[in-house]
């Protein structure tokens, strides 16, 4: 299993960039569900470096902050996002909907994909597809960190978007990856 490309109906429109992050995901994580953090070398995929995000939960915070955010992702939100919480990065309105998501890729532990026209903290709209990964700090312990890589496309003119709905991602066990 470990080292071979992911075959699954769900992720068959995925940017093949996007699938080459998770094969090193799953090389990372060996025969274990979730990789160690530290196990994971980013560098390993340097086309995506500048689209990379790290969050991690702080229970005495109650929220996800962001630990690293690549240059595609800070010129997305339209500022410098590490060191922000969830919360201060995407605002009262979507925080509800993404922290639920987050806990449930950490808590079951899953992938997440998703693919949506956005505004990102009212900045102009995007296209964003994104991959989300959960990683354990300690092989002793939950899921606490989130990896991400967003791919981005600006676009003039769209409608307004709705809220982030359940039914723009997908969301697979990371036992069945």
């Amino acid at each position: 299993m470990n080292g071979e490309a992911v075959q699954t109906p769900k992720l068959a429109d995925m940017d093949p960039r996007l699938h080459r992050f998770l094969d090193v995901w799953r090389v990372a994580r060996g025969d274990a569900t979730l990789p160690l953090r530290k196990a994971f070398d980013p560098t390993s995929v340097p086309s995506l470096l500048s689209n990379i995000y790290i969050y991690r939960f702080h229970q005495d915070v109650g929220d996800y902050i962001c630990e690293l955010a690549g240059e595609q992702v800070n010129d997305a939100y339209g500022r410098a996002i590490k060191g922000e919480t969830l919360l201060q990065i995407v605002g009262a309105r979507d925080h509800p909907v993404i922290s639920e998501r987050w806990a449930r890729i950490l808590g079951q532990p899953c992938i997440h994909y998703g693919t949506a026209n956005e505004t990102l903290s009212n900045t102009r709209m995007r296209q964003a597809e994104r991959l989300l990964l959960p990683f354990t700090s300690a092989a002793d312990q939950p899921a606490d960190t989130i990896i991400g890589v967003g791919l981005y496309s600006s676009r003039r003119n769209w409608p307004d978007q709705p809220p982030l709905m359940p039914s723009d991602i997908v969301q697979i066990p990371c036992s069945e990856i």
